[in-house]
């Protein structure tokens, strides 16, 4: 995995878990703030899931590992 790559997919993984626990938490405390800050940071995880820019994405990593 190239530098590029792992970096997008920790910070994937980083942004998942701020989604997850944002939008929980605007759910049980009935806050909108929270719920839209958990759909953005969902939206900054799928954009680093799928980024290509500097090498290959997250996606095709994973894709290209399962095939074999």
């Amino acid at each position: 995995m190239k530098q590029a790559t792992f970096s997008n997919a920790i910070q994937c993984a980083i942004a998942t878990i701020l989604a997850i626990l944002a939008f929980v938490t605007g759910v049980f405390t009935l806050t909108v703030h929270n719920i839209f800050f958990g759909v953005m940071a969902a939206a900054f995880a799928r954009v680093l899931y799928v980024d290509n820019l500097y090498g290959e994405s997250v996606k095709h990593y994973f894709q290209r590992k399962r095939g074999k």
